[in-house]
């Protein structure tokens, strides 16, 4: 198992009532960097205080992760939402 692998593990065992979280891999460092629980718990309860932010930067040594809550209970946010876009070109002779 991957380093990555771990850390996709450990965020999924890691209890965020009404929220799925994706991990983005920004920059990757060596060794299992050790403060995510505590990072994603804390960006929680800023969440449930009212933060608007849903997308949090963890910095740890060479690592750069990009968190981004999404709440399981409502449509995803405009913002947020992922979106196939395809478009028609049509080339006039």
């Amino acid at each position: 198992m991957t380093i990555t692998d771990h850390i996709f593990q450990k965020v999924a065992e890691i209890s965020i009532p009404h929220f799925f979280v994706t991990v983005e891999f920004a920059a990757m460092g060596s060794g299992m960097p050790q403060g995510i629980e505590t990072f994603l718990q804390e960006k929680h309860k800023a969440i449930l205080r009212g933060a608007n932010g849903r997308k949090f930067i963890y910095w740890e040594g060479e690592w750069r992760l990009i968190f981004t809550f999404f709440p399981t209970d409502r449509v995803v946010d405009e913002c947020y939402a992922l979106k196939n876009k395809t478009s028609l070109h049509i080339y006039k002779k």
